[in-house]
């Protein structure tokens, strides 16, 4: 469906939000929340010159050390997290699903229709068709599963010439094919990213099913990037899942294995690195930190937020709003907007059914990891989730007091503390004895290095479990020489690296940016390229 850029005014976003911030809100506001996140990271990583200037060697030994110590704790989580993922993604593998639906609730299961949302930008058919014969193959049946084609207008010929290709290959098996063109330049919207895109897609197919007397509480939406292909037993899990626990209306439903498999093994080794210690992140913390105890109360907040790819009922969506184009983020604010106007009962829920995606790629080597760090640039800016989340809660009491907020924001301000940690252990003692020659000469500066190269050295052995769990996951091509499983257990010490430069420069620039004022506030953000390496390797 093609619209009349010129004639459409920006009225697909939330009502009650300007720049994702609650209308109304004085502009002096919006810039104290946008400064938050950066003044707040760039205190931590200068804390080592801060207690190097004022000579606080103590101060600084202290605060090292009990970042060695959480490191621990964290390593020990996620060695222990990665273990129980692994054994439920198997036991949802041999699961069957739709026996157990037809057992608890066949009714309902009946009445359920499944829209499969795909955005798409400059994919060509080799990304597209693979995912959709993914879904087609989908065991709760391809004629329940309505499929929207969210297209971008700069790309609308291309697009609907691979929706026809598409609709000829794929239309006997779905229920219904269509696509829906959002308009470019939309006053406030943000480009690069896919939330605008969903947003004007789904509200109008919203629009055309209630035309046609249709109950959209009875359709399940899943979102997800263009080259995800999911396991035949991805909705049917789901499925069940939403038929059996309380209020399911007011959940989101996700896969904890979020992996890269449809490429990884094409990728550059510092890519495949991170996208492989990314999906055992997500996978531990689904089993280890789904529920969050608030202080002062016996009560607990569900804080596992949307990362990519979830299910969600079609009316709950309508019901809070859709996405926000006008922001840099659709997927980790949709759980924090969902969170905010349901005055905190929303839930997540998981399967451990696993879903394959595409890491970053493009078509040599160097442009790989120049995409990589547009992607993780554009990721940083997502932390923008952070001050629109503060400014909308502090105009909530009744539902959030302050022990709530505390609650809900400590997942938050954590992450960002934690994206410091690694800078600090790293140079820390060296920038004390920069600015504090003395220091050099204290037993402080001799032995605690050595006493962190043994606690990391231990640390370091959990690299074992990883690469055990990971090769469950993701397993290796056959036919691998010894040398090259060698190399596979080595790559996994790259993540160190990592964390001192795709995973962190790019989210120190973007929350820097956001910090030094709203008027250069970024409107334009790199499309991931979907495309293969074409060099030889």
């Amino acid at each position: 469906m093609e619209q009349n850029t010129k004639t459409i005014k920006n009225i697909y976003k939330p009502k009650d939000r300007d720049g994702g911030f609650p209308a109304g809100m004085p502009y002096y506001k919006k810039r104290i929340y946008e400064m938050i996140p950066g003044l707040f990271v760039w205190v931590l990583l200068l804390l080592p010159l801060i207690f190097a200037i004022f000579k606080w060697e103590e101060a600084l030994v202290i605060y090292i050390a009990y970042l060695v110590t959480y490191w621990a704790y964290r390593t020990v989580k996620f060695v222990v997290g990665g273990y129980i993922g692994v054994r439920r993604m198997k036991r949802d593998i041999s699961t069957n699903w739709m026996k157990k639906i037809k057992e608890v609730n066949e009714a309902r299961f009946n009445e359920l229709r499944y829209v499969y949302l795909c955005p798409v930008y400059s994919e060509s058919l080799d990304i597209l068709i693979p995912s959709f014969e993914s879904w087609a193959n989908s065991d709760v049946g391809a004629k329940k599963i309505d499929v929207v084609m969210a297209m971008e207008e700069s790309k609308k010929d291309l697009q609907i010439e691979n929706f026809k290709k598409l609709k000829e290959k794929f239309g006997n098996k779905f229920g219904s094919m269509q696509y829906y063109i959002h308009p470019a330049g939309i006053p406030g919207e943000i480009a690069g990213v896919k939330g605008a895109n969903i947003n004007w897609a789904a509200r109008h197919f919203v629009k055309d099913l209630e035309k046609k007397g249709k109950d959209i509480g009875n359709y399940l939406l899943a979102t997800c990037d263009s080259d995800q292909r999911v396991h035949p037993k991805y909705l049917s899990a789901i499925t069940y899942k939403y038929l059996t626990v309380p209020n399911p209306d007011l959940g989101y439903y996700a896969s904890a294995v979020h992996t890269f498999n449809n490429n990884i093994w094409n990728v550059p080794s510092i890519i495949r690195t991170q996208s492989n210690m990314l999906t055992l992140v997500i996978l531990h913390l689904w089993v280890l930190t789904k529920n969050l105890k608030v202080p002062f109360s016996r009560e607990s907040i569900n804080v596992r937020e949307t990362f990519s790819s979830y299910v969600v009922n079609l009316k709950t969506l309508k019901d809070i709003e859709y996405w926000d184009p006008e922001i840099p983020n659709d997927d980790t604010a949709f759980f924090w907007n969902t969170m905010v106007r349901s005055k905190g009962l929303a839930k997540s829920y998981e399967v451990y059914i696993p879903t394959y995606n595409d890491a970053v790629e493009n078509e040599t080597y160097f442009k790989s990891h120049v995409s990589f760090y547009k992607q993780q640039y554009r990721w940083g800016w997502g932390i923008f989730t952070l001050p629109i989340s503060m400014a909308a809660l502090s105009q909530d009491k009744e539902n959030f007091p302050a022990h709530r907020k505390f609650a809900l924001l400590k997942t938050m301000f954590e992450y960002l503390w934690f994206l410091t940690v690694v800078f600090v252990l790293t140079f820390g003692l060296s920038i004390m004895g920069w600015v504090n020659p003395g220091f050099q000469y204290t037993g402080f500066a001799y032995n605690l290095p050595r006493l962190l190269s043994y606690v990391f050295t231990a640390i370091m052995l959990s690299n074992i479990a990883v690469v055990i769990y990971r090769r469950q996951i993701t397993p290796v091509p056959k036919g691998w020489k010894w040398w090259r499983h060698l190399l596979d257990f080595l790559e996994t010490y790259l993540i160190a690296f990592n964390m001192l430069t795709f995973s962190f420069i790019p989210y120190i620039q973007a929350m820097t940016e956001m910090m030094f004022g709203r008027g250069r506030f970024k409107r334009n953000f790199y499309v991931t390229e979907k495309v293969k390496i074409k060099e030889k390797r």
